[in-house]
């Protein structure tokens, strides 16, 4: 049996299409129908990430055998890349940035609140309605990633030193900006009201609205660091927690 034999067969045992198949391997469907007619040859990282998917060894799809290894099934989850890594992380970021965006709005747009006028009242208005279409659109987009919260994930050691290192290297400057939002936060809460005696009653009302501003780019400050640290960590601890399940439920 030819390699493509096996890789045809394999794929209809396992019920996946050619287009399928293509997707998980993150190549083009005509490749696959290229290793499956033997004119074309798959990497070793698509060879590694197809023994996964059919749950055979290596030996069995490189080696002219007819017959299984009788070794237990290959690990199941679904095989993260690096391209897989850097495409989850960027849906990750524009996710995030699109939830800081509504929450800075938000909290920012209370600023127009201390000031009794038909335009501050519109601009509020306004700025709630960017923000709700904001967080919609996040609820709305398609999230093409979505199986790597469902399965178990598998990586390749390159590839998970690699995130790691990348984790390392912005963790401290995605936390320092962390900080610096629930700075401003609290500057704008608590710091600002008092800066003024409220019988100032105009100069109190700037001084509020100024705060509410400063508390609002605090908010983005805190939930955009906040959702990339988390979108790492994610990706680099999910393995270790699936581990302790496992061995709990052993």
């Amino acid at each position: 049996m030819t390699f493509g034999e096996k890789i045809q067969k394999l794929r209809k045992e396992a019920g996946l299409s050619q287009e399928e198949l293509s997707d998980q391997l993150d190549v083009s469907r005509q490749a696959i129908s290229k290793w499956e007619r033997d004119n074309g040859y798959p990497e070793t990282e698509k060879l590694i990430r197809m023994s996964r998917i059919f749950h055979v060894t290596l030996d069995y799809l490189l080696n002219d055998e007819n017959s299984r290894p009788a070794e237990g099934p290959a690990e199941e989850g679904v095989y993260v890349s690096r391209e897989t890594a850097d495409g989850f992380l960027f849906h990750q970021k524009r996710k995030f940035l699109k939830i800081a965006a509504a929450a800075g709005i938000l909290t920012g747009s209370l600023s127009f609140s201390f000031f009794p006028s038909d335009l501050f009242i519109v601009l509020y208005m306004m700025a709630w309605v960017a923000a709700i279409v904001l967080l919609f659109s996040v609820r709305l987009t398609d999230n093409p990633y979505r199986k790597l919260r469902q399965e178990p994930l598998l990586f390749d050691k390159t590839v998970k030193a690699e995130l790691a290192a990348a984790y390392s290297e912005k963790k401290t400057f995605l936390q320092s900006f962390f900080l610096i939002g629930i700075a401003l936060v609290a500057l704008g809460f608590l710091v600002f009201p008092l800066l003024v005696p409220a019988e100032f009653t105009r100069a109190d009302s700037v001084a509020l609205g100024a705060g509410m501003a400063v508390a609002g780019v605090g908010a983005f400050l805190c939930v955009y660091p906040a959702g990339i640290l988390h979108s790492y960590r994610f990706l680099l601890m999910r393995e270790t927690h699936q581990q302790e399940r496992k061995e709990k439920s052993s």
